[in-house]
């Protein structure tokens, strides 16, 4: 009887302990989904460098299809890549486009980005810079406008992912441009260089949705007469929670969505799954997150309302056209989520998904056909 008792008590210990680390775990997992990034991941070494071709170690991005930029020594360097030459199981040699700055040297850290252009004049593109009014405070943008006819009033809203910046749509600027738009390229709460939010977190929409409204609003001021969102990742969900909540969606024309976050529950999970967390953390974050006493553990102000921020619960609710793009190997935003949106909503959606893409890579994988899309989507009405 005693023995029995021990074993018991032992495996209540052991399974507290287990549970009180899972915790623990979840805690910084759900931490980590709302702070703002000290400083970008450098998942890759640079091993060689010819003028011509640099290799890197190989990582889930390294191999990926298309033009990249690449970031080295500690973000000090910067040069624009193209094609993979070469490749094994441990290095990636790619097609070396242009060194901006820096020299690359074996042992230096770096790391892919798809976005290729560093500022819009690198692009092609001339830009104003401006300050959008916000109720945090004046957020940087870039406005790009149209070759010909009248500035501000064909303007496309475009908004980045989460932790990334403008550099992220400018991508999609050559294909606005040529269609005749103008491009608003927006800053949000938290970003590089724009206010901090009040709790200094992110809401994965849930708020940043108010400085989406708040460059609509300059857009009208400034003559807008025809308005189109368009969102990479986070900014995909932020731009949907726009024409949910704001009194100004119906200003809004149609949109453009670009791997966007559609249902938080399936990203926490997937990132787990890519960090090889315990499966349980996924879930255990989302009450983190979603809980009114937990919440301000993370430092956040208010409870992230999870389920509202899910389509699953508002594809019913949806209005406008739109352009949803999405690669079939993006590893954190499921393209399940996608391909279900298309089902649910084909009376809205014309869904356009790229072959071995990552998460918002499908510029990469295929410029011309995604150009493509986006021009013919611009031009259609």
């Amino acid at each position: 009887m005693r023995l029995r008792t021990a074993i018991s008590t032992t495996a209540g210990i052991v399974a507290g302990a287990a549970a009180a680390g899972l915790a623990a775990m979840a805690f910084t997992y759900a931490w980590q989904v709302v702070r703002r990034a000290s400083r970008p991941d450098r998942p890759s070494r640079i091993i060689g460098y010819t003028g011509e071709t640099v290799t890197i170690e190989r990582y889930l991005e390294a191999a990926r299809p298309g033009r990249f930029g690449l970031w080295f020594d500690d973000d000090r360097g910067y040069l624009r890549v193209g094609e993979v030459v070469a490749e094994t199981a441990r290095s990636v040699r790619r097609r070396v486009d242009l060194v901006e700055f820096g020299l690359p040297a074996p042992g230096m850290t770096c790391r892919l980005t798809g976005s290729y252009w560093r500022d819009p004049a690198a692009a092609g593109l001339q830009a104003e810079h401006l300050l959008v009014p916000s109720e945090v405070g004046p957020m940087p943008a870039w406005f790009i406008p149209p070759e010909a006819g009248t500035p501000w009033r064909d303007t496309v809203i475009l908004v980045h992912g989460w932790r990334s910046n403008r550099l992220e749509p400018l991508r999609a600027a050559p294909a606005v441009h040529a269609a005749g738009w103008s491009s608003l390229i927006i800053s949000y709460r938290n970003d590089v260089g724009a206010p901090d939010a009040p709790d200094g977190k992110f809401h994965l929409g849930a708020t940043e949705w108010r400085d989406v409204e708040a460059a609509m609003r300059l857009a009208i001021e400034r003559g807008a007469e025809r308005i189109v969102l368009a969102g990479w990742s986070m900014g995909g969900g932020t731009v949907l929670q726009t024409l949910l909540r704001s009194a100004l969606a119906d200003r809004v024309e149609r949109i453009i969505l670009d791997s966007p976050a559609l249902d938080w529950r399936a990203i926490l999970a997937a990132y787990v799954r890519l960090e090889h967390y315990p499966a349980p953390i996924g879930p255990i974050a989302e009450g983190i997150l979603k809980g009114a006493a937990s919440s301000r553990l993370v430092g956040l102000d208010a409870p992230i309302p999870l389920r509202e921020l899910s389509v699953h619960g508002f594809a019913d609710r949806l209005t406008h056209p739109i352009l949803l793009l999405q690669g079939d190997d993006d590893p954190t935003t499921p393209v399940e989520v996608a391909r279900w949106l298309e089902e649910r909503r084909p009376d809205l959606v014309e869904y356009a998904e790229f072959p071995g893409a990552g998460h918002i890579r499908a510029w990469n994988a295929d410029e011309e056909r995604y150009g493509s899309l986006v021009r013919e989507w611009l031009t259609r009405y």
